[in-house]
């Protein structure tokens, strides 16, 4: 590396910025120092690569690729270093940022290819192949540990758009990939080869979200054994041993690595089954796939029950009324098929405030779930099917909060709940631009969403947990918070 310095006779308009207080114009990808000012009237010129970069060739070279290059410097500060930074983006917006540090050789920017990859797939993707990415410098002045930065504390230089080819992945992940049930002869059945769905959802490259999940029915009498393959193997029909995934599974056997020459894997469970695999790890699990977990406690009939709900098949989460003792279900029958409950092989584990317990589940031997209150209350639950583990979040109040009263929990409207724990009102509620439903008096659990129309002319919002803060016209209404049916609401009546 050659380091630089430009020395000027002219005199220098130097304004000092604190540090505390100066931001670059979009945050950086990488952690940088700080200016700790800048030099208003100091400029650089930077002059355009025009030449496509092939990151694979300069890798193999082992050589830095020229980004940029200095053609002039004017009132540079004497005796002190220049240094460049490359800001990366995904769009000319620059919207999303990585800064890559470069080396100055001559007069030429230089970056090391492994550098400037890896910002290509921070913002943009991490699938292998050639890109325009609009990039652009920011310049700085540097002496000891003392760094400014030039043109201004927003100043950037040369924007361009450069055209990139990526280095080629470690390991090859498809965008597509199968589960291939295998015979009884653990023969793989291309013909009967169901494609997965990428869980970040159709197009997304399996590079940019390499997990895969699909949801399909086994018969309780089967034997069944799976194989996964990539979508090459599925189009051409090629069931080599070195073309598909087996698997070896972990002790409980809903678990495991995925390798070529491994066994098909072994699925234990029946009924509705969900398989995921992440191809970066090499990893798969299988899991019950349930539309809804119905929560069983007290005499609650099953019609009235607030049922816990999915959309992955792998979280199931609500609000449900549990007095203390709890069953889960996979069916409308506390008897049924699928009964989930406490593990004896751990115990479950209670926070400090008493609000939140965590524990394990099995469908096999155990105890009913034990809630952390006495008697009737509701409950915020959290099951994962796929490493058979709860949290329940005992939900004693509920409120209004928002700007109308400062966002602060000790002033917020509490409100009423049903008997049932479905509805919970208040009056009079004195609300401002946008507000919340608290939980509790803390921030663990709050309800927020969006807004929804409504033919009574009454305000009404689909709430979630942890949802957006709910935008409102400032008045005082009465309040009806409902968690009969999902999505749950909030109605608000002008007084």
């Amino acid at each position: 590396m050659k380091a630089i310095k430009y020395l000027s006779a002219l005199a220098l308009t130097m304004a000092m910025v604190a540090c505390d207080d100066f931001d670059l114009p979009n945050p950086p990808g990488q952690s940088y120092p700080e200016p700790e000012g800048y030099f208003e009237n100091s400029g650089i010129v930077l002059a355009e690569v025009t030449e496509p970069l092939n990151l694979v060739e300069a890798n193999e070279a082992n050589k830095f690729v020229t980004v940029a290059t200095i053609e002039q410097l004017v009132d540079f500060p004497e005796n002190y270093t220049l240094s460049i930074d490359m800001q990366v983006a995904a769009d000319n917006n620059f919207s999303n940022v990585a800064t890559v540090a470069t080396v100055i050789d001559d007069k030429n920017v230089t970056v090391n290819p492994d550098l400037l990859n890896g910002a290509i797939q921070s913002v943009k993707t991490k699938a292998p192949g050639t890109y325009e990415m609009p990039v652009r410098f920011v310049a700085y002045a540097e002496l000891g540990t003392t760094r400014m930065r030039l043109g201004g504390i927003d100043a950037t230089y040369c924007t361009e758009t450069l055209k990139v080819t990526t280095l080629n992945a470690d390991k090859v992940i498809e965008d597509a990939y199968y589960i291939v049930p295998c015979d009884a002869n653990g023969k793989p059945q291309m013909n009967k080869a169901m494609k997965m769905n990428n869980t970040s959802g159709e197009g997304i490259s399996g590079y940019d979200n390499p997990e895969f999940g699909l949801k399909f029915e086994v018969p309780a009498d089967a034997n069944y054994t799976f194989m996964i393959a990539p979508l090459s193997a599925v189009a051409t029909g090629d069931a080599a041993a070195d073309t598909l995934f087996g698997c070896l599974p972990a002790e409980d056997k809903m678990s495991g690595k995925l390798g070529v020459g491994y066994a098909p894997g072994p699925v234990t469970i029946f009924g509705d089954v969900f398989v995921t695999i992440n191809m970066e790890l090499d990893s798969y699990t299988v899991s019950y796939a349930f539309e809804m977990l119905y929560p069983f406690s007290g005499n609650v009939k099953v019609e009235n029950m607030m049922k816990l709900h999915t959309d992955n098949y792998i979280n199931y989460t609500g609000v449900a009324a549990i007095n203390q003792l709890l069953t889960l279900a996979a069916q409308p029958d506390k008897n049924g098929d699928v009964i989930f409950k406490q593990s004896d092989a751990e115990e479950p584990v209670i926070d400090e405030n008493g609000f939140l317990q965590t524990g394990l589940m099995t469908t096999g031997e155990g105890s009913t779930i034990r809630a952390p209150y006495k008697g009737n209350s509701l409950y915020w639950c959290d099951i994962n099917l796929v490493q058979l583990t709860y949290s329940l979040y005992a939900i004693r109040s509920l409120s209004v909060i928002g700007d109308g009263n400062g966002w602060d929990v000790a002033t917020a409207t509490e409100l009423t709940p049903s008997k049932d724990f479905r509805t919970w009102t208040a009056t009079d509620v004195q609300i401002g631009s946008e507000f919340k439903i608290n939980a509790n008096g803390a921030w663990d659990v709050d309800f927020g969403g969006q807004v929804v129309n409504d033919a009574t002319g009454n305000k009404v919002y689909n709430v979630y947990y942890k949802g957006s803060n709910l935008p409102c016209e400032a008045g005082k209404y009465d309040v009806t918070l409902d968690f009969s049916n999902v999505p749950y609401t909030v109605t608000l009546v002008k007084k």
